[in-house]
């Protein structure tokens, strides 16, 4: 409960910190429903894993694919930037250009280097690149080597923490206590940053949890020790985002076709009080209970806002005073769930606010 209540604190901090950089560099924050700027400062990140006719389906997105999204987004004036640089300049509040999208790839595998990695230095565009250094040097047929990792490095791609072995960070194993496995998760996201410096040159502490699964005894750590964190939920990057989990959009396996990316570009930050977000692991009852504080209460009279959970459909919603409570109408399964919301932005035809509240259900409630 004290790291809960900590990891609250410091979240809080960090908001009213970055609004007052805001204040100060981009003049008042508007967050009228009619006028609010939906477009101010936000960033769309994709995730990629394989690029690869040959390997897992739910992970991977064909060479063919990969180039008609690359082509999409070259010809419809996105600007595809470094990731730390424009995470950096949001936390200032210094303008990022609009229409701004960051590239990842999780877990460095060596297929990247036949098309997609080329793709990119062809067209002088930057990508991120989170690694799991265990892995590359147990499995070089795999994965990207070092030196392998360092030449694209100097083509503008930035390298990065993914921990050391690619483990359930979250999913405590047997045989450890609850403190021995957390500083096994620190241990092996401290080394992992020391191998990329040693290796590459430079520490961005830009740290991607495996799986998407996180808790905020992670988000703690990782706030006290600088490091800037990402999940993989849907949703956009927004000056009042939580730097501790991150949204990207999954662009690979079932969502790798065309329409379903032109979509999800199509989106900003739902404007909400992400300081507030329970922990994925917060489950007291199943289905669980979501509370969503708006960053204006304007907001909660548009009956449009709508939410689908994982597998199930729409889920109930009650507009409150200022908030809106989100239901499943069925318990979870086992495992990864998600609540994903939209709203629709006003004289923005076809663009939406999205958000998505990640669940890790480890045991029955029942």
């Amino acid at each position: 409960m004290t790291n809960a209540k900590n990891y609250s604190f410091l979240k809080r901090i960090t908001t009213w910190f970055t609004y007052f950089i805001s204040l100060i560099t981009m003049g008042p924050l508007n967050l009228a429903a009619e006028s609010f700027d939906s477009s101010a400062n936000q960033l769309v990140i994709l995730q990629y894993h394989h690029v690869d006719p040959k390997t897992p389906d739910s992970t991977s997105i064909s060479p063919q694919q990969f180039l008609i999204h690359m082509e999409h987004l070259a010809t419809n004036g996105y600007q595809i930037v470094r990731l730390e640089q424009a995470i950096d300049k949001i936390k200032r509040g210094i303008a990022l250009a609009d229409k701004s999208v960051a590239i990842t790839f999780d877990d460095g595998y060596k297929n990247l280097a036949r098309f997609a990695l080329p793709e990119l230095q062809k067209r002088k565009w930057p990508a991120t690149i989170f690694i799991n250094p265990g892995l590359l040097e147990k499995h070089s047929s795999h994965y990207l080597s070092w030196d392998e990792l360092k030449h694209w490095s100097l083509q503008g791609m930035t390298i990065a923490n993914h921990g050391w072995q690619h483990d359930y960070w979250i999913r405590r194993e047997a045989g450890y206590s609850a403190k021995e496995w957390q500083q096994k998760i620190k241990t092996s996201i401290l080394e992992t940053e020391k191998s990329i410096k040693q290796q590459i040159g430079v520490s961005h502490k830009l740290v991607a949890y495996p799986y998407g699964e996180y808790d905020t005894w992670l988000q703690s750590w990782l706030i006290d020790n600088q490091f800037i964190s990402f999940g993989q939920q849907s949703g956009v990057v927004a000056s009042y985002s939580d730097f501790s989990a991150l949204p990207r959009y999954p662009a690979s396996g079932v969502y790798a076709d065309i329409s379903t990316l032109k979509q999800k570009l199509n989106t900003f930050a739902l404007p909400i009080d992400y300081q507030k977000l329970p922990s994925p692991l917060a489950m007291t009852e199943n289905p669980p209970q979501l509370h969503l504080s708006w960053l204006n209460e304007s907001f909660a009279v548009d009956t449009r806002f709508a939410c689908y959970v994982s597998g199930q459909g729409k889920a109930e919603i009650l507009a409150e005073v200022k908030r809106v409570k989100i239901q499943a109408q069925k318990p979870l399964n086992l495992g990864r769930s998600r609540y994903n919301c939209t709203l629709p932005v006003k004289g923005k035809p076809n663009y939406y606010y999205w958000f998505s509240q990640p669940w890790l259900s480890l045991e029955s409630l029942d």
